[in-house]
């Protein structure tokens, strides 16, 4: 896949980010956990092509993606039975909290994924900025 392709792949999950959240927001509790069993095997058929393609990368950025795969999957743990825990309280007050603690992860998360979109568009600007220097110096160059 190409630059470009990736980033229309990227645009596009961000739109269906926010037809996912619009949709979830008039789902059943049931509907909602349904959606995220769902999305939680999309994310590691993801995560096992990424796992490929990082392989295939090189190992200067392994233990940046380790790193950033247990901090999710520790927060998302984290968060998950925080809910869990919650739900059964069927405490108000208490279920107010957790929503608002779940609603600042789902920020975070939204927020690091725009650092995320940010990186990447500088390392897109970088990628043609090498190619179109590599092409000014092949003209330059005399034929052999």
């Amino acid at each position: 896949m190409n630059v470009s392709d990736q980033v229309n792949a990227l645009q596009q999950r961000v739109g269906d980010l926010k037809s996912s959240f619009d949709a979830a927001r008039r789902e059943t509790n049931e509907q909602v956990k349904t959606r995220i069993d769902k999305l939680k095997a999309d994310i590691a058929t993801r995560q096992d092509a990424a796992r490929q393609k990082a392989g295939q990368a090189a190992d200067r950025t392994e233990s940046q993606w380790q790193s950033l795969k247990a901090d999710a999957a520790a927060k998302r743990a984290g968060v998950q039975a925080r809910i869990d825990r919650k739900r059964d309280e069927r405490d108000a007050k208490r279920a107010e909290d957790n929503a608002e603690d779940a609603e600042a992860d789902a920020a975070d998360a939204l927020d690091y994924a725009s650092w995320a979109v940010d990186q990447a568009q500088l390392a897109v600007l970088d990628a043609i900025d090498a190619r179109s220097w590599a092409d000014a110096r092949a003209a330059a160059s005399p034929s052999s």
